[in-house]
């Protein structure tokens, strides 16, 4: 029999194996429950991740609500709470044919609605809405060619939260798998917050007042309602097919017979060329510098808008940019007048006509000569076109074709980003494609390589030229149809503000001896100095080839707010509307504004007040005046601009 000691010191050891059971099972339930914490916290990971994210990236914006619009706002965050909450529980279920398809859901919601977002904000400082995705889709093998030559920024911000969004519903799995009952009510909610974010119009509350995936999501909605309704935001976001009234028969009656030779190039800003002609320091346009030293520079001519398609409209028709699409696409253009006069007219441009629609825009017009990006290359890019130097070779052998006196527009398009260069010709380096954060001076030394790079071959046409028997009559015409920011204000491109990066272009007039009359040259060097806008430069053309006065033309003329340049240009206290968005081109980004003399008043979506400038004195625009100082500027911008941006 055992001993009484022997019993007792059994029950002691079992009482001690009890206890450490007992305390290893506490610490196990500790440790689940621990688990299970640190699990559901995960949950909260993305749409808390979101909301600090967009507070830090816009707190300016956000603080400028008013009590709709943050009603909204707090709204929209619980919308996307709810969504991304939903499907990271759906997908950490450990079995189900639904947890492939909320996990599919969540990596392109990050790509898309988070990755994509924070790179449109990045280059526009405004995120990716419904006007911008209605532009977008119709512009699609564009896009891709930037996203493409800009893939390493892309790369950067749309890799982690795709990465983020891949790992989150397996460890939320493996820390506290979701209850079949939790899966059942998640899938009720995703659904709900889907159909909120997609048909809850984002309308209803301010200016790009969502957080960024909801409203990637409503563009989304938005897109899919305005096909259905066949809306004609969607039908007709560029330029169109045209049906030109007719130009009765008229006479040129220059003052002095002359050629002219109009050099179109595209996003050069007035920053980013040399100023003073035969200036041997010259970096950026050494060649047109030293080839046309006698040129008359108009240093502060600006654009009225920072996109490409409007530019032209104006540029070729004359009109505001704010005329109504019906009249945008039945006025006539350049060379319609030209021919009206048997007058000879070419069109040589290494631009890709499917670019912006323009082909269709300019299909059918009277040319006597022209050529396109397809016709000097096999596959030119839809942004950059086909190569410059290789337009202006066709150009030089193809103008002897012309009959004096004649005009042909040179149209460039190498300088869209991302920038042709050649390293060759390269002065600025390092450079990249790049636009992202640390990448400042690489896409700047790109900018400025491809500028360059266009000189030459503008160089060489200025020369040519002037080389060829008819050069001596010959007036040559340069100008960019805007410019182009390059993080000065946030922002990589144009379109979408409307500050002195984007819109003050460079423009000359270089007329050998005898081209102009006394009075003509002495207006346009009373000009140099003073601002003036594109709304002048077609009535200048028209004036050059001595159709302006034309009695025939009158009715036209009347529609066309300019003055010829070579008069005087429009008187200085007359106000110019500014705007990126009109009917002929339906903008991504909200902005406009107007200008009187120096005096400049701008707004866009991500403002909370308009913005008002005297660029004489602060050409940088760092220093806003009160509104009060832009006058009835306001009033201009609010009327044409059909209210405010913001």
């Amino acid at each position: 029999m055992p001993s009484r000691g022997s019993n007792a010191e059994a029950e002691v050891a079992s009482s001690d194996s009890a206890l450490r059971l007992f305390s290893c099972d506490r610490r196990l339930r500790t440790l689940v429950r621990v688990r299970r914490r640190i699990g559901r916290t995960l949950l909260l990971l993305a749409p808390l991740a979101i909301a600090l994210a967009d507070a830090v990236r816009r707190p300016g914006h956000l603080g400028h609500f008013d009590t709709r619009g943050l009603v909204f706002y707090a709204l929209s965050v619980l919308v996307s709470g709810a969504l991304w909450v939903s499907l990271v529980v759906i997908a950490a279920r450990k079995r189900g044919a639904t947890r492939w398809l909320a996990w599919t859901m969540l990596v392109v919601l990050a790509g898309f609605a988070l990755g994509a977002q924070s790179y449109t904000y990045a280059r526009y400082m405004a995120y990716m809405d419904h006007q911008a995705v209605l532009v977008g889709t119709s512009m699609m093998p564009s896009i891709g060619q930037q996203l493409w030559s800009d893939r390493t920024t892309f790369a950067q911000t749309v890799l982690p939260p795709v990465l983020v969004a891949l790992l989150l519903p397996f460890i939320v799995r493996s820390l506290a798998p979701p209850r079949r009952r939790s899966t059942h009510i998640a899938k009720d909610f995703a659904i709900v917050a889907l159909l909120c974010a997609l048909y809850v119009s984002p309308t209803h509350g301010a200016e790009q007042g969502q957080p960024p995936d909801v409203m990637y999501l409503a563009a989304i909605g938005q897109l899919s309602r305005a096909r259905w309704d066949h809306n004609e935001t969607v039908e007709r976001v560029h330029p169109g097919p045209r049906s030109p009234e007719p130009v009765p028969d008229v006479h040129a009656r220059p003052r002095i017979a002359r050629n002219v030779v109009f050099v179109l190039t595209e996003s050069v800003r007035a920053m980013s060329v040399c100023t003073r002609p035969g200036d041997k320091e010259c970096l950026f346009t050494p060649y047109s510098n030293a080839a046309a030293p006698n040129r008359i520079m108009l240093h502060q001519m600006r654009s009225v808008d920072s996109t490409t398609a409007i530019s032209l409209s104006v540029l070729w028709s004359g009109l505001a940019p704010d005329e109504s699409r019906q009249m945008t696409h039945s006025a006539p253009l350049l060379w319609e007048y030209l021919h009206a006069a048997q007058l000879d007219s070419a069109y040589w441009t290494s631009q890709n006509m499917l670019f912006g629609n323009s082909g269709a825009w300019l299909g059918g017009i009277p040319m006597t000569r022209t050529v396109s990006a397809t016709q000097l290359e096999r596959e030119p890019s839809l942004e950059v076109g086909a190569d410059d130097g290789k337009l202006v070779d066709y150009v030089l052998g193809d103008i002897g074709q012309l009959r004096e006196p004649f005009t042909g527009v040179v149209h460039l398009s190498n300088t869209h980003f991302p920038y042709k260069v050649d390293h060759a010709f390269a002065p600025f380096l390092p450079e990249d494609e790049a636009t992202g954060p640390g990448y400042e001076r690489e896409i700047r030394n790109r900018y400025h390589d491809a500028v360059h790079l266009q000189d030459r071959a503008v160089g060489h046409l200025v020369e040519s030229i002037r080389a060829r028997p008819e050069g001596s009559r010959t007036i040559i015409v340069y100008l960019s149809d805007h410019g182009e920011q390059l993080r000065e204000k946030g922002a990589v491109g144009h379109t979408g503000t409307l500050y002195e990066e984007e819109i003050r272009i460079p423009f000359w007039i270089d007329a050998p001896r005898g081209t102009l009359t006394e009075e003509e040259e002495r207006n346009l060097r009373a000009l140099e100095n003073r601002p003036v806008t594109t709304l002048d430069v077609f009535p200048t053309v028209l004036d050059l080839m001595g159709l302006l006065d034309e009695p025939r033309l009158a009715s036209f003329r009347a529609r066309m707010p300019g003055e010829s340049l070579l008069r005087g240009g429009s008187p200085e206290d007359r106000a110019a509307f500014l705007t990126n968005c009109t009917e002929l081109w339906a903008c991504a980004f909200k902005n406009w504004g107007a200008i009187r003399g120096s005096r400049k008043l701008i707004g866009n979506q991500a403002d909370h007040a308009w913005n008002c400038f005297d660029v004489a004195t602060d050409p940088e625009e760092h220093q806003p005046l009160p509104v009060e100082a832009c006058g009835d500027l306001v009033n201009v911008a609010e009327t044409r601009g059909h209210g405010r941006p913001f």
